[in-house]
């Protein structure tokens, strides 16, 4: 009995001794994992807040281009001539973002709505915010959100002056939020706990997955004390990612600011979500030190491999199996980072794509997608440059081999007669084919430039005629 409980005795020491070296292991490296987790969580909460903000500016440049490309026909045109207003009323219906058309109004009270509304006697347009915010722009801007009465949505009307009106007069569109509001609904999917957009004066929220805030001041007396804390944070311009103190605890919380609109794209991850698989491994090891030991081992192991492919799944594009947005724009940061100065940004979208997807289905502009792309891959990647689908029908390129201007030009004059005769045999009589923007890699690179430059060469080749490109170059 008695040498039962020395042996005893000695296990228990021995046990107690083992737990004094593994349990201070233990919890630093706990602490290092915890760490790591955080770290991981805010990257990929700025990568994806990177991606929503980036979609909704592409999505508001798209629609303010193509009202400016209305208000220079208008001009063309003429407010004298009544075909102007002919013209006008082509807009309506039009795009899903401003579905009722163009609007215009004077200084003297006249009045035209494309989607044949007539207003009331005493409404006077000189009096509304739209011509004021419009008269201010000789190109199409946001004004502040309202809520449209007929729908009761919250929209903003777009709006630019007419400069070649007899009298001042203001052309105007209202639009509509939901892409914004599918943006915040689809990155509110995983562990982000809230996104939305707000604008940088008013700071009214125009997009948000709680839609019971939508159209609300961010920094109301009812608001709650984690909106009251962003709202300082983007009064004080403090864009990035900050800790923000919410009711139920802390938040990693990251700021964009949308400079085309003056809007800010807000996301905010709870921090004890962020942590919340590592508190159930911490449970799991007070249990037992050796056996949490292994535990640990093994599920750090599992989480790095399937934060690995998180991070793949993030930065590949589903469809097609190029790289997303948010990975070319990485990968481009790395390559320009390697050999600076050097290369070429390349932008291409489809010409005629929506044809496809109304007259055959949206399967089978998955399939012209998938097939451009293996196009796209086939013909660059033989030579190591980085091929990306950015959203839609909208892909990117970067070369970041050395390229003259007439390489540049023979190889992609090239490859869109490659893309149209493909395109010609697959779907005969359509159209379809590709029309590029490129600029060339300046040694001092500033990415949201290159691309706006880049993007604008592309706009511009398909306002020529498209099945095309243009190059322009880049200030050193």
């Amino acid at each position: 009995m008695e040498k039962k409980a020395k042996i005893s005795g000695v296990g228990f020491k021995l046990i107690c001794s083992v737990m004094l070296i593994v349990l201070p292991l233990l919890i630093m490296l706990l602490l290092l994992v915890q760490q790591e987790v955080m770290d991981l969580s805010k990257e990929k909460l700025a990568l994806q807040s990177q991606s929503g903000a980036e979609a909704v500016g592409v999505w508001a440049e798209e629609i303010l281009g193509e009202l400016d490309i209305y208000k220079d026909m208008i001009e063309q045109v003429g407010m004298d001539n009544p075909q102007v207003f002919e013209l006008m009323g082509t807009s309506y219906p039009g795009h899903e973002a401003y579905p009722y058309g163009l609007y215009w109004g004077d200084r003297k009270n006249n009045y035209f709505d494309s989607s044949g509304w007539v207003p009331d006697a005493d409404y006077v347009p000189a009096e509304r915010n739209w011509y004021w915010e419009g008269l201010t722009r000789d190109h199409f801007g946001f004004g502040e959100p309202y809520v449209d009465v007929m729908t009761g949505e919250v929209c903003v009307s777009a709006s630019a002056r007419v400069n070649n009106s007899p009298v001042e007069s203001v052309v105007a569109a209202d639009v509509y939020l939901d892409y914004a509001s599918r943006v915040v609904a689809d990155i509110t999917e995983d562990n982000i706990s809230y996104a939305f957009f707000v604008t940088g004066q008013s700071r009214i929220i125009l997009a948000n997955s709680d839609t019971s805030t939508v159209g609300q001041p961010l920094n109301s007396e009812e608001s709650a004390p984690l909106y009251q804390n962003v709202d300082r944070l983007i009064a004080q311009d403090q864009t990035g990612q900050h800790e923000v103190q919410g009711e139920d605890g802390s938040y990693i919380t990251n700021v964009i600011h949308i400079e085309a609109m003056d809007w800010y794209f807000v996301t905010c991850m709870s921090s004890r979500e962020a942590l919340r698989n590592l508190d159930q491994i911490m449970v799991i090891m007070v249990g037992t030190s050796l056996a949490a030991c292994l535990l640990l081992v093994l599920v750090t192991f599992r989480s790095a491999k399937q934060i690995a492919l998180m991070d793949v799944r993030e930065r590949t594009d589903n469809l097609t199996g190029l790289l997303n947005r948010s990975g070319f724009r990485q990968a481009l940061k790395n390559a320009v980072a390697a050999h600076p100065g050097q290369g070429m940004l390349i932008i291409m979208d489809l010409d005629n794509f929506k044809q496809i997807n109304d007259k055959f289905g949206h399967p089978e502009g998955d399939v012209a997608l998938r097939s451009f792309a293996r196009q796209l891959d086939e013909f660059f990647n033989r030579s190591g440059d980085i091929t990306a689908r950015l959203g839609g029908d909208e892909f990117a390129v970067f070369a970041g081999r050395p390229l003259t201007a007439e390489a540049a030009e023979g190889m992609l004059r090239k490859f869109i007669d490659r893309v149209r005769e493909t395109f010609e045999s697959e779907y005969p009589g359509e159209g379809l084919s590709v029309s590029a923007g490129a600029s060339f890699i300046p040694e001092k690179l500033v990415i949201d430039e290159i691309y706006q430059q880049t993007d604008a060469a592309l706009y511009e080749a398909k306002r020529k005629g498209k099945d095309r490109f243009l190059i322009v170059d880049s200030a050193s």
